[in-house]
C-alpha cells in the first residue's frame, strides 16, 4: 500500500511539473522585430496631398438657345478636343438662313444694277437724243450769236441740251456714284447678316475644347436651354496634379523641378513619379502650410480629381538618419511616441523623438543608437519588460 502511494505522488509530482512549464511557455507573446535602419540618402520632405486638375473644369454652353435633341457622351466619358458634345434643333436657325440668303441675293442685283453700265437699248436711246439735242443747240446758237433768237429762248435750248448730255453720261457710266455706294453697302451689311445667321446655325453643335474627361452632365435630351446655360463639365486628367501643403520647417528645401514619388491610399500596388511645377510664396494663414503641386502623367486615368496621396519630395539636400517603421511607433502613457525594443527575449518601451517621415518609415531624432532590434507586430498586447518570442523570418 506504502509504495502505490508513493508512486501516485511521485507522478502528481512530476504532471504539476509539466503544466508549469506548459504554462510558463504560453506567457510569451509572439512578435516581429527588424533592425533599426540607418539612412544616407537625400532629404524627403512628405505630407499628406489631393490630386487636383491642373486646369479649372471647363463648363461648355451653347451661344445659342433652343431645344436639345442630342448628347453624345456620358459623365466619365472621355473626349478629344473638337469631337461633338451635343445638339439643338436646327430648324429655326436653318429658316433664318434661307431668309438673309435671299435678302443677300436680292441686295447682290441690286449692287449690280447700279455698278454696271446701262442695257444696251437704254444707251442707243440717250446717244439718240444726245445727238437731237446738240443739233438743235447748234443751231439755235448760231440763231442767237446772229440776234435772230432771244435769249430766253436760247436758254432752253442749252439746258435741254446739257440735260441730254449728262443723261448719256449717266447711261454710259452705269449710274450715280452716290447710288453705286449706297448699293455696294446694302449687299455688304446682306452679306454680313447672312454670315451671322449661318453662325448662328453652326453654333446648334457644341464641340469639345480640349482633351478630358466628361465630370458632370446639366441637362437632358428635350430639354430647353438659354444661351451661356451649361451643359456638360469636362475636366483634363492626363497631366495631372498633387497639390500638397508643406509645413513651413521644411518649405526651405522644396525647389521646382525636384523629383517627388506619390503614393495612392485607392491604388496601394503603384508607386507614381512626378515634378514640383508650383512652389507658393505665401502660407496658408489657416494651416501655416505652403501650396506645392506636382505634376504627375497620368495617360491611363488611373488618379481621379479628389484622391489622397501621401507625398515625398527629394530634395538636393543629403541626410543622415535612424528610421524605423512607421506601424512600430506606439504611444506611451502620456501620450509621448514610444517603441518596443527587443533584449534577451523581453520588450521594454523606450522613449523616441520622431522626424519626417521617409517612406514607409519615420525618422527617429533622438531616444535610439541604431543597433537596436525594434517590435513591428504584436506591440499592442506588450506591457514594458513583458517576455516575448520573435517569430521566425
Amino acid at each position: 500500500m506504502k509504495k502505490s502511494l508513493t508512486i501516485l505522488i511521485i507522478l502528481a509530482v512530476l504532471w504539476g511539473c509539466g503544466s508549469n512549464k506548459k504554462t510558463v511557455e504560453e506567457n510569451f507573446i509572439p512578435v516581429k522585430t527588424t533592425a533599426v535602419n540607418m539612412v544616407d540618402d537625400h532629404l524627403r520632405v512628405s505630407a499628406g496631398g489631393t490630386v487636383t486638375s491642373q486646369d479649372s473644369p471647363s463648363k461648355l454652353s451653347f451661344l445659342v438657345a433652343g431645344r436639345v435633341v442630342r448628347i453624345v457622351p456620358d459623365e466619365g466619358d472621355f473626349v478629344k478636343k473638337g469631337s461633338l458634345i451635343a445638339e439643338l434643333d436646327p430648324a429655326d436657325y436653318i429658316i433664318a438662313v434661307r431668309r438673309a440668303q435671299a435678302q443677300a441675293d436680292m441686295a447682290k442685283a441690286a449692287f449690280e444694277k447700279a455698278d454696271g453700265p446701262a442695257r444696251s437699248e437704254q444707251l442707243e436711246q440717250a446717244r439718240i437724243a444726245y445727238e437731237r439735242s446738240k443739233d438743235e443747240h447748234s443751231r439755235m446758237k448760231m440763231l442767237y450769236d446772229a440776234g435772230s433768237l432771244a435769249p430766253n429762248d436760247y436758254l432752253k435750248f442749252k439746258a435741254a441740251y446739257e440735260s441730254a448730255e449728262r443723261q448719256y453720261e449717266m447711261a454710259q457710266t452705269g449710274g450715280q456714284k452716290e447710288d453705286k455706294q449706297q448699293a455696294a453697302a446694302a449687299y455688304r451689311q446682306a452679306q454680313a447678316a447672312l454670315a451671322y445667321e449661318q453662325k448662328r446655325l453652326n453654333d446648334t453643335k457644341l464641340y469639345a475644347v480640349n482633351d478630358g474627361y466628361v465630370s458632370k452632365r446639366f441637362i437632358a435630351e428635350g430639354e430647353t436651354v438659354s444661351s451661356g446655360y451649361p451643359v456638360v463639365e469636362t475636366v483634363c486628367l492626363d497631366p495631372v496634379d498633387v497639390s500638397s501643403g508643406m509645413p513651413e520647417k521644411d518649405i526651405r528645401f522644396i525647389k521646382t523641378g525636384q523629383k517627388a514619388e506619390i503614393s495612392i491610399s485607392a491604388l496601394p500596388d503603384k508607386v507614381f513619379e512626378g515634378r514640383v511645377r508650383v512652389v507658393n510664396v505665401s502660407a496658408d494663414p489657416a494651416t501655416r502650410t505652403y501650396l506645392v503641386k506636382i505634376e504627375v502623367s497620368n495617360p491611363d486615368g488611373l488618379l481621379k480629381i479628389g484622391m489622397a496621396a501621401d507625398v515625398a519630395v527629394v530634395a538636393d539636400e543629403k541626410t543622415k538618419m535612424l528610421t524605423v517603421p512607421l506601424n512600430s511607433v506606439v504611444r506611451d502613457t502620456q501620450g509621448a511616441p514610444a517603441v518596443f525594443v527587443l533584449k534577451e527575449n523581453r520588450a521594454y518601451a523606450q522613449k523616441v523623438e520622431t522626424g519626417r517621415l521617409y517612406n514607409t518609415d519615420i525618422e527617429i531624432k533622438n531616444g535610439l543608437k541604431g543597433d537596436e532590434l525594434i517590435i513591428t507586430a504584436g506591440q499592442e498586447r506588450l506591457r514594458d519588460g513583458a517576455a516575448v518570442k520573435p517569430a521566425a523570418e
